[in-house]
């Protein structure tokens, strides 16, 4: 039973794959047709639509009355976006330039954003006023970037292809149903394991299911280092993670105050702020992300999940 539990998972990870590769594909067709840059593309269309998997796990966790799992995620991803998938972007490409896009003030900033949903969480209690908090920080951050990239420049439509345009928003539409279906797949079975292994689903969602969720990026990744386009993908990868924050605050105040069972996570904290701190000192003394950077920050996503499996074993009686 369990190992059937675990290939429909896959399955579920599977065609989530499949179907961010349709939003992606049709999101950049789309930006091109209508004229729109490609960082403005990446941050607000890519960092969206490369987050429905996260907007639809928080959903259906809503809809089963597990927030937990949700929260989990969100804290997870935004970890396995800046500390396993830029490194790899780093690795593979030969390094990225950051500082185009995060200057000091926008870095620490962002920091900030993407640092206080774990903390909010440290108590074991969420409130609409961590939700309203985490949507204010979300704002401010926003515009900053609003005001040096022209994030909401208007689209130029005169040489829109109209019938091309209509075919790339279906596959975009197509590929969001799909993810918000794999999603709940995801959702269903981490509450499953969490049930049979008699641990908190929390656990489980900041581990696995932040980096099934996150496979949209992965994607990007692996395209943006072939057709070398490291700038939309890192573009994408700072709208993703300020947008987990974001839809963390939006989904509390939509379902309201609740506990979290974060069992150890002073010390998941620990290792938390540690990668976050060599990404900021990287990012802020060379505004350059080389190859062995990359490879320190991925060690220390490998030391976070490596804890993070301990933690599990150790919490389980089943395992």
């Amino acid at each position: 039973m369990i190992l059937f539990n675990l290939l429909i998972f896959a399955i579920g990870a599977v065609v989530l794959w499949f179907a961010a590769g349709l939003v992606i594909s049709g999101v950049n067709r789309f930006s091109r047709s209508v004229r729109i840059s490609k960082f403005a593309t990446s941050f607000l269309l890519l960092g969206l639509l490369t987050s429905i998997g996260e907007i639809s796990v928080g959903i259906n966790s809503i809809l089963d009355k597990k927030p937990e799992i949700f929260v989990g995620n969100l804290i997870g991803g935004s970890f396995v976006i800046l500390l396993f998938i830029v490194p790899i972007l780093a690795i593979f490409g030969r390094g990225i330039t950051l500082g185009q896009y995060l200057q000091p003030k926008k870095l620490s900033f962002f920091l900030v954003l993407i640092v206080a949903p774990s903390f909010l969480i440290l108590d074991g209690y969420v409130s609409r006023y961590d939700g309203l908090l985490l949507i204010l920080l979300y704002g401010l951050f926003f515009n900053l970037f609003q005001k040096s990239e022209k994030l909401l420049e208007k689209p130029d439509l005169k040489q829109m292809n109209v019938p091309q345009t209509e075919y790339n928003l279906a596959k975009i539409v197509i590929g969001a149903i799909l993810i918000f279906l794999a999603s709940k797949i995801l959702v269903d079975k981490t509450i499953y394991f969490a049930s049979i292994l008699e641990i908190p689903p929390f656990m489980i969602s900041i581990l696995i299911l932040s980096i099934g969720t996150n496979l949209p990026e992965l994607i990007i990744a692996a395209n943006s280092i072939k057709n070398k386009q490291k700038s939309i993908a890192f573009g994408d990868y700072i709208g993703s993670a300020a947008t987990n924050s974001l839809l963390f605050g939006t989904l509390v105040l939509i379902y309201g105050p609740f506990e979290v069972a974060s069992n150890g996570f002073d010390f998941t904290l620990f290792i938390l702020l540690l990668g976050y701190i060599c990404f900021f000192s990287f990012a802020h003394s060379r505004k350059h992300l080389s190859l062995m950077q990359g490879v320190v920050l991925i060690v220390i996503y490998l030391f976070f999940f490596l804890v993070q499996t301990t933690e599990i074993f150790l919490a389980s009686p089943k395992i």
